[in-house]
């Protein structure tokens, strides 16, 4: 709209709206709001917050019948624009055949983007909303203001059209609103002369027949139908319309999301033609996985804000993953889950699998910008990561391609590079879940853990975030010492996925050889951790995350022991850590506390000593209960090692200490430099045992019962603590440990091959005390069938997950449309919080409903499981 005096005349139009009720539905008045903007701005700019947001009011002047409802005008706009955008596609309504239709589908297409989210938002309109849009549609009427009673009944999409007769004012004259506008949405997709190539007829007239040919070549199709800057661009506004109407979710709290019928989505996803199903997949995927930004000359964020192709990328990525993820509430399946699941060509994986590498590789390549050195992400990665997971989830050939080949390795590495990169960030811990979950996914998988015993030969071309210091070793090396980097490293914000992490670890121990002897001290260091009377007496599920670490040890020990001599070593000399644990009671544990608590309080550290939290520490840290008091940056550089254990120690001299870790790295030991040793020859839990609990101690070294179960799962969220605490007060919630307690647990421990272990090296250092026996080349054959913990979806982590994805479409939108330009900025949104930055930007907090979920979720439904394709694939 270019004068000044045209956009005022068309605002207070806008303001007549809200204004004057019940206007007239023939009258040509409508039409000046789909012929005159000129650009998605003017409508935005024009129709603020507040404008829309009157007309979902209801009119004081309107009848008591329709007290609640919005108003009549909003009903009239909304069939305005619908009847237009059929009239522009079906019946041809221009007189010229060659007049552009493109602006003013354009601008009913952004009416409708920019008043269906404050429809979402009210949920005073919620029955109204089910009725208008989703029951048959039946005939309307406008109150006839002239003689003060309701006018006669008409269609709305065709107001010429009248019904006299009362009877059939409750008729079904046609198929629900919001189910029409979607078809023909849909079919504006592929539209020539808008969304495709213009073509014209026998007659040289342009052809407006509906044609589902798929937009790019690819997946289905072997060229591309050559789409213009211009059909992308209209492309990029058809498909925002429908991310706006599938938004429904949006405006659902967390806990309720996935179990909720959103009508828009399940008509899109239930029955749809098949070959409409096929093109809209096909074309979405093709342009996501086909667009190179390292093709674009131009900083990535430029191209995302500026560019059609880049533009059309995201929001098809976006589109894609809403269809995808949508679990229909009755039954029938998703076409869109299923057609993915279909693929099975080799060509079409290699393309798959391209196509996610050249975007997730980007801030690897370095290749996005033009400052040298500067590595930038693309801004849709994170969906990236979620489209991989969903095609592990939902198609099993996929899956297989990935793994059964050496391209899992590759995905290994970028899974951890965006979890590493986000760990630090509050904002992103969302991306990281995720990524923990990918990668589980993976592991359940036999191959998966055989493949990563390949050598890992690149690591020094790596990002920092990624490198370990004087690595060397293998890709299982490599996954397990970043899983330990973030347990340790993270102060206790991804606590919730702490069992998920041990997961994979579970899954790939029976597979695992020539452990490096820096890794197996990792896993050596979560056992002293988790083992500790600090922890294991700060919340009662704590004991859960040991069990499944010990697991995953026995599991080595069972399988590949043979393979891994450096592990084997390791527990060797730690046996009096294993034995502690054995030996490890209720009051003997208090009293150990008791004793670190006055020693913090003769130091003068009078906060720890009574159990009151440093307010900078957060409850969860495993990092924070291995920590000296002493302050120190908690990443992995900076984390103590054992001192015969450190990364790059392998040459060490062998005749290091074999009676245990040294007393600086003792977790359980009194947090100071200047405490004085111990005696070794006693447990520190046991120290302080009464000579009624000493007796009832088996006699020997490494005399452990075998475990009565091999079958333990995790079953409750753990909760890892910050700072050990008094005797009087060894926990801040109603949680008191018991002997009864300890009884339900400690005899089940995994403990009897670690023991098996410890006594066959015993035996042999005492047969020959000149060395450690080398590392074998055998290959043992595995004793038993491995078990898996697999991830299992509920409706509660469903709804973390669909908060997730959300989240990042709606921070997307933000990002390209700045202001109040986006489609749901300023909207009340349910699913997720919304806080504003200092620099003006926008971050996303999850109400607090939504993390209890996904962390009850997650510890949940993790166990020792078998797995199948049902484990991980959501049934829709």
């Amino acid at each position: 709209m270019g004068a000044s005096e045209s956009k005022l005349t068309f605002k207070e139009d806008v303001f007549r709206l809200a204004r004057e009720d019940n206007i007239s539905a023939d009258s040509q008045w409508w039409a000046q709001f789909y012929q005159l903007p000129e650009s998605s701005d003017d409508v935005f700019a024009l129709w603020s917050p507040a404008d829309v947001r009157n007309l979902t009011q209801s009119s004081a002047s309107s009848p008591s019948s329709t007290q609640g409802l919005p108003q009549k005008n909003l009903e009239t706009l909304i069939y305005v624009c619908v009847a237009r955008l059929e009239q522009l596609q079906i019946k041809r309504c221009y007189a010229d055949p060659h007049h552009p239709i493109a602006q003013e589908v354009l601008n009913c297409v952004r009416i409708l983007t920019r008043l269906l989210p404050y429809i979402f938002e009210t949920d005073r309109l919620h029955e109204w909303e089910r009725r208008f849009f989703w029951e048959p549609r039946k005939p309307t009427q406008v109150w006839d203001k002239k003689h003060n009673r309701p006018g006669e009944y008409f269609d709305g999409l065709n107001p010429a059209k009248k019904f006299a007769d009362e009877d059939d004012s409750n008729a079904e004259i046609g198929a629900p609103l919001g189910e029409q506008l979607i078809d023909l949405l849909v079919q504006y997709l592929f539209l020539a002369g808008f969304t495709l190539p213009k073509r014209l007829d026998s007659e040289s007239l342009p052809d407006l027949n509906i044609s589902f040919h798929i937009w790019n070549s690819g997946i289905g199709c072997r060229q591309s139908v050559g789409m213009t800057r211009e059909n992308e661009r209209n492309a990029v506004e058809v498909i925002r319309l429908l991310l706006s109407l599938f938004s429904r979710q949006l405006y659902l709290p967390p806990q309720i999301v996935a179990e909720i019928d959103v009508r828009s989505l399940s008509h899109m996803t239930a029955k749809p033609d098949r070959q409409v199903a096929l093109s809209v997949i096909c074309s979405l995927l093709n342009t996501v996985l086909k667009y190179n930004p390292a093709s674009w000359r131009v900083p990535v964020e430029l191209t995302a804000e500026g560019d059609s192709k880049a533009k059309l990328a995201n929001l098809s990525l976006d589109l894609l993953l809403v269809l995808l993820m949508y679990p229909d509430q009755k039954g029938e399946q998703n076409a869109y889950r299923k057609s993915l699941g279909r693929l099975h060509r080799v060509e079409d994986f290699q393309f798959i699998q391209q196509g996610l590498t050249t975007v997730l590789m980007q801030p690897i390549s370095g290749m996005s910008s033009y400052i040298p050195g500067q590595q930038k992400q693309v801004p849709w990665a994170p969906e990236m990561l979620i489209l991989f997971w969903e095609l592990l989830q939902v198609n099993k050939r996929f899956r297989s391609f990935i793994i059964e080949t050496d391209r899992a390795h590759d995905f290994v590495v970028l899974v951890l590079f965006y979890a590493m990169s986000a760990k630090d960030q509050p904002p992103k811990q969302g991306i990281v879940r995720m990524c923990v979950l990918i990668l589980q996914t993976m592991s359940v998988e036999p191959a998966f853990g055989s493949r990563l015993n390949k050598a890992f030969v690149g690591h020094d071309s790596l990002p920092s975030v990624l490198r370990i210091t004087n690595f060397h070793g293998s890709y299982a090396d490599f996954l397990i010492t970043s899983i330990h980097t973030l347990m340790t490293t993270t102060q206790g914000r991804l606590e919730s996925i702490y069992p998920a992490l041990l997961a994979i670890v579970n899954n790939i121990a029976p597979y695992v050889r020539d452990m490096q002897r820096a890794t197996s001290s990792k896993l050596m260091d979560l056992f002293i951790s988790m083992s500790s009377p600090t922890f294991l007496l700060e919340k009662e599920p704590n004991h859960q995350l040991l069990m499944q670490l010990l697991q995953a040890m026995d599991a080595i020990l069972e399988h590949q022991a043979a393979a891994n001599r450096r592990f084997v070593e390791v527990v060797f000399r730690c046996r009096k850590r294993f034995k502690a644990l054995r030996d490890f009671t209720v009051e003997g544990a208090v009293a150990e506390l008791d004793r670190l608590a006055q020693e913090r309080k003769d130091r003068g550290e009078t906060g720890a000593a009574s159990g009151i939290r440093s307010p900078t520490a957060r409850q969860g840290s495993i990092d924070s209960v291995r920590s000296p008091v002493s302050a120190r940056s908690p990443h992995l550089g900076n984390v103590p090692e054992h001192e015969a254990f450190a990364i790059g120690d392998d040459d060490d001299d062998e005749d290091a200490d074999v009676n245990g870790l040294s007393s600086s790295t003792s977790f359980t030991a009194p947090l100071s430099a200047s405490t004085s040793v111990v005696d070794e020859a006693v447990p520190l839990q046991s120290r302080s045992m009464t000579e009624r609990a000493r007796g009832k101690q088996p006699v020997g070294q490494g005399n452990f019962s075998r475990s009565t179960s091999r079958n333990t799962s995790t079953s409750s969220l753990p909760a890892l603590i910050t700072q050990p605490t008094s005797a009087s007060q060894t926990s801040t919630n109603s949680f008191r440990p018991t002997p009864e307690w300890l009884d339900t647990w400690l005899p089940h421990l995994q403990l009897y091959g670690i023991s098996k272990v410890i006594q066959d090296e015993h035996f042999r250092s005492s047969q020959d005390t000149a060395a450690v026996p080398t590392t074998t080349t055998e290959h043992p054959v595995l004793t038993a069938s491995p078990r898996v913990q697999a991830f299992q979806w509920t409706s509660l982590s469903l709804g973390w997950y669909l908060g997730l994805l959300w989240g990042l479409v709606y921070s997307s939108d933000v990002a390209a449309n700045r202001g109040i330009n986006g489609i749901w900025t300023g909207t009340s949104i349910k699913l997720f919080g919304v806080l504003s930055s200092g620099g003006g930007g926008i971050s996303l907090r999850s109400p607090r409903g939504a993390v209890d979920a996904v962390g009850d979720a997650i510890a949940s439904r993790i166990g020792s499981l078998s797995f199948n394709s049902s484990q991980t694939t959501r049934e829709v």
